[in-house]
C-alpha cells in the first residue's frame, strides 16, 4: 500500500478540478484507475526488481510518473480502500476492519460520487473490499456499472462448464465496461484486482494464478529470503512466533517448494 496515499490524494485533487471542469462546460478527459491488492511497490520491473515481470506497468511508468517515495498512515486493506475512494486518512474516514460502514457522508463525497454528480459514467470492477452505509442504494449512488469480483475461489464456474481466473473476468468485464461507454460520454472506470491476494481458504495452492501465466518463472532459481534463517526466528519475541503470521508462513513458505511455488 506504500505509494497508495501520495497518488489518492493527488486523485483527490484532480477529481476535483475535473468535477469543475465539466460542470463548467469543457470536456474532461477519460479516467482509468488500477489497484492490485496485496501489491509490494518494489514487486515491480520499474522500481529494479530483479524476478518479477510487469512489462505493462513498467509501459504505464515510462510514460507518466511513478512515485517512488511515498508513506501509507494505515497499511490496512480496509483502510487503504476507504482511502482510496474518499482521498482522505483512515483517522477521517473511520473505516476498516470491524468498525460500522463507510458513511453516506463520506460516499458521498468520494471520487466516483462527485465525477458522476459531475456527469460522467462511472464503474468499478473487481474488489471493493468497502462496506457503505445504506448500501446498495448509496453503491448505486457512486457507480453506474458495478460487476464486483473476488476470489474464494479465485477460479469461477462459467455457463459453460468452463472456468475462469478472477483475473481474467476482471479484465474482460472491465474491455465491456469500455465497449458499452456510449459515444461522447465521459467515463471513470475503477479496475480491482485481486489476485496478489492469497487464496487463504485453498491450503494447497495459496496463490492461484490464471493459465495466462503458467510456466512465467520455470527458468528462474528463487532466491531465499534475507531473513530466512532459523536464528532470525529464534531470536524474535514470543508473541511473535505464536502469531497468526506465524501460522501463515506454515501456510506458504516453511518449505523450498512451497516457497519455489
Amino acid at each position: 500500500m506504500g505509494a497508495r496515499i501520495v497518488g489518492v490524494l493527488w486523485l483527490a485533487g484532480l477529481v476535483l478540478s475535473l468535477a469543475s471542469a465539466a460542470l463548467g462546460g469543457e470536456e474532461p478527459p477519460n479516467i482509468l484507475l488500477f489497484v492490485s491488492d496485496d501489491h509490494r511497490a518494489d514487486v515491480l520491473g520499474c522500481a529494479g526488481h530483479p524476478i518479477v515481470r510487469t512489462p505493462t506497468i513498467d509501459a504505464l511508468a515510462s510514460q507518466g510518473v511513478r512515485f517512488d517515495n511515498a508513506f501509507v498512515t494505515t497499511s490496512i486493506c480496509a483502510a487503504s480502500r476507504a482511502t482510496i475512494l474518499t482521498g482522505v486518512v483512515e483517522r477521517t474516514h473511520r473505516y476498516t476492519f470491524g468498525t460500522a460502514p463507510l458513511s453516506a457522508s463520506m460516499c458521498a463525497q468520494s471520487y466516483p460520487a462527485q465525477l458522476r454528480e459531475a456527469g460522467y459514467r462511472t464503474g468499478f470492477v473487481g474488489k471493493l473490499g468497502v462496506a457503505l452505509e445504506g448500501g446498495d442504494a448509496t453503491r448505486a449512488e457512486m457507480f453506474d456499472w458495478f460487476e464486483p469480483v473476488s476470489r474464494t475461489p479465485y477460479f469461477k464456474p462459467r455457463a459453460d462448464g468452463s472456468a475462469r481466473h478472477a483475473t481474467d473476468l476482471t479484465g474482460d468485464l472491465a474491455i465491456e465496461f469500455l465497449r458499452s461507454n456510449p459515444s461522447g460520454r465521459s467515463f471513470c472506470l475503477s479496475v480491482s484486482f485481486n489476485a496478489g491476494h492469497a487464496e487463504d481458504a485453498d491450503l494447497d495452492i495459496q496463490y492461484p494464478y490464471p493459465p495466462s501465466e503458467e510456466g512465467l518463472y520455470a527458468d528462474v532459481e528463487m532466491p531465499r529470503p534475507r531473513l530466512d534463517a532459523p536464528e532470525v526466528f529464534a531470536a524474535q519475541p514470543e508473541f511473535l512466533k505464536s502469531s497468526l503470521n506465524r501460522e501463515r508462513f506454515g501456510w506458504r513458505w516453511d518449505t523450498p517448494e512451497k516457497y519455489d511455488r
